[in-house]
């Protein structure tokens, strides 16, 4: 024992010097043995390592104290290396009780009422603090921000300058808004970037659809010279690109990089805005669920990519191309360009950013569409894991990604029965989100339907007689499906694809509670707003039709009218998915009892062939899926992605 101990003595590296004295100026400050006037002379990475340590110490209230002063933080938010261990700091303050993100927003906005500070620093002020609440997960507070920004640009004159400071304003708006689904706000902001941009009123519907437009079409404002004043995107590029300013390229410099010289690699200017608010116009109509508009605007916002684009603007442009190809069924695209993107993110910022677990989010997404669910299982675990380290336990973002979890174990389990792990996920996601929003807010739709399915099958593989502990694991599913519905109905109406997902899934549940009539009603009305809105052949709609059928066929007696719908939605998954797609076996099946139940024995025995054929499919899927989910990502050549997003083949 004493060797091991000698030995595991040996292997520890102590503390550098500079690690001891950061320690001890914690230890003072902690002691009131030095001013902290004398700490706020320091260095910024010195402050930022000061800070940290005091995280790591979980000297959380003087932290918070530190971080409550506005110009303190405002010194953190323009030092380059600092976002990811402030995101850090940031959070656990707040899980410690503090209101930090509210006071600081307020600290803001009574400095921008008071009038004494110049309006470029307001401004960047605005935008550096606006975009690092977004970031965190602190929605309202960030819309708060940036709207009074905004307002502050609007007021100046509206020289070119200013109005790229609206749109940029407009760009973090966008975002901020689709997160938390302000829908009427973000429908004026994006009025605003359109008309900003120099597009149509009607682009939505026209503007993308060929997503060859030339760069300049895009409008006046989301180009600039390298030299104008303008703000960055990205708050960590923002202080390189002002610093460049002062050394910028000279006159006759060759432009051969697509907008800026090679050798000024910060100055990108505006080039790089023009993608990224494009891309915020495909995750508003994503959230929207107007999947063809996403998916024009994700192409569109692709297009204008170059390889000199700054990294953390293609990963977002990739990422959201990537979701909009899932939804419009362009698999074979979405995978290429979902798994460039987790590559590129891993790449730039490490796995423990929360950059690449949004990254993987989307990944997951991705594999749980083209039924790899075990893989889809495994890619949320990691990304929730990712998420946890940076942003704690109570945050939108990690709830976010626990509900998505709970979502694909559900499915997974969906024949084992074993939903407790996904039940507990799925009520953790809720109470966060209880916790930080409305009562009435949408975001606990979502939320509310995961759990709802899951409790409706715990209740079903419930034997009968069994206490389930509540007065009925069905009555609650059924509350939460209307509560869902209901927010739903606020705030999209009832031509909307949630609003259908939701009638679909009441419609199941009064099924299992034997209301036939009432789940005939829901199915029928599920069908009919899929089949407007996304088309006869969508996934969507083959899956409202299976269930249509299940209920035709097991309770209602309706054999004939059954068999049809089984071989539609049997047509639409063969055609998207092929013949080893989970969802066949609940057809497959269907059509075994409905021609028993017609005596139509052969054609029993033939869907019984193909029942066997789709296990042994099954088997080999499971085997080749015992491959690791994450690390094979490959990073593609821009020109690759481009011509599988723009050729015909797909």
């Amino acid at each position: 024992m004493a060797d091991a101990s000698s030995a595991m003595r040996a292997k520890k590296i102590p503390d550098s010097l500079y690690e001891l004295c950061i320690a001890n100026v914690v230890n003072c400050l902690l002691k009131n043995k030095c001013d902290r006037n004398d700490l706020h002379s320091l260095p910024d990475h010195i402050l930022m390592d000061v800070y940290f340590k005091m995280f790591l110490e979980k000297k959380l209230c003087i932290l918070g104290d530190e971080l409550s002063s506005l110009d303190t933080f405002e010194r953190l938010l323009r030092f380059t290396g600092s976002q990811l261990r402030l995101l850090q700091c940031f959070q656990a303050v707040i899980e410690h009780g503090s209101k930090l993100s509210t006071e600081l927003a307020n600290i803001y906005l009574s400095r921008c009422e008071a009038g004494k500070s110049k309006v470029e620093n307001l401004i960047n002020l605005g935008l550096r603090l606006g975009g690092f609440l977004n970031e965190a997960g602190w929605y309202a507070d960030a819309e708060r921000v940036l709207q009074r920004c905004r307002e502050i640009c609007q007021a100046q004159p509206q020289s070119t300058h200013y109005k790229r400071l609206t749109l940029e304003c407009c760009h973090r708006l966008l975002n901020t808004q689709s997160a938390y689904c302000c829908f009427p706000a973000a429908a004026e902001t994006y009025s605003l970037s359109l008309q900003l941009l120099g597009l149509p009123g009607d682009a939505r519907e026209e503007g993308p659809q060929d997503s060859r437009v030339p760069f300049d079409s895009v409008g006046p404002h989301a180009r600039a010279d390298t030299r104008d004043q303008s703000c960055q995107t990205d708050p960590e590029l923002y202080e390189s690109y002002i610093a460049s300013l002062e050394n910028p390229p000279p006159d006759d410099a060759e432009e051969v990089t697509g907008g800026f010289n090679v050798k000024h690699e910060a100055v990108w200017g505006m080039d790089a805005l023009a993608p990224r608010v494009l891309k915020e116009f495909s995750a508003l109509m994503f959230v929207r669920c107007d999947y063809s508009a996403a998916h024009r605007w994700s192409l569109r916002a692709q297009r204008l990519l170059t390889r000199y684009t700054p990294v953390k603007i293609t990963v977002e442009v990739v990422r959201a191309c990537g979701k909009a190809c899932v939804v419009k069924r362009r698999f074979g695209a979405a995978g290429l360009v979902v798994r460039h993107a987790v590559g590129l993110a891993r790449a730039a910022f490490g796995t423990q950013h929360p950059r690449y677990a949004a990254a993987l989010l989307d990944y997951g997404f991705y594999l749980l569409n083209i039924d790899s669910i075990t893989h889809s299982v495994a890619v949320y675990e990691e990304a929730l894991g990712t998420l946890r380290n940076v942003f704690g336990r109570s945050s939108l973002h990690v709830a976010t990604a626990q509900e998505d979890l709970a979502y694909a174990l559900y499915v997974l389990e969906y024949s084992s029965g074993r939903f407790y792990k996904a039940r507990d996920h799925a009520e953790r996601a809720i109470h966060i989100i209880e916790n930080l929003v409305p009562p009435d807010h949408l975001l606990l739709a979502s939320a509310k339907r995961v759990k709802a399915l899951i409790l409706e099958e715990i209740a079903l593989d419930t034997p009968a007689g069994q206490d389930m502990s509540e007065p009925s694991l069905l009555e609650e599913s059924e509350a939460l499906h209307k509560a869902a519905l209901s927010l739903s109905m606020m705030a999209f109406g009832e031509k909307n694809v949630q609003t259908a997902k939701h009638y679909g899934n009441l419609g199941r549940l009064y099924q299992s509670m034997q209301k036939f009539q009432d789940a005939e009603t829901m199915h029928l009305k599920a069908i009919a707003i899929k089949e407007e809105l996304l088309g006869p052949e969508d996934y969507e709609v083959g899956l409202s039709i299976g269930h249509l059928a299940s209920l035709y066929n097991y309770h209602m007696n309706m054999h004939v009218a059954a068999e049809t719908l089984y071989l539609r939605s049997i047509s639409i998954s063969l055609k998207l998915f092929g013949e080893r797609y989970s969802g066949l076996e609940y057809d497959y099946r269907g059509l075994v009892n409905v021609f028993t139940q017609l005596k139509r024995h052969d054609r029993a025995d033939h869907y019984t062939r193909l029942l066997t054929r789709w296990h042994e499919l099954r088997e080999q899927s499971k085997a080749e899926q015992q491959q690791p989910a994450i690390g094979n990502e490959q990073i593609v050549p821009l020109e690759q992605l481009h011509e599988k997003l723009f050729g015909t083949n797909d």
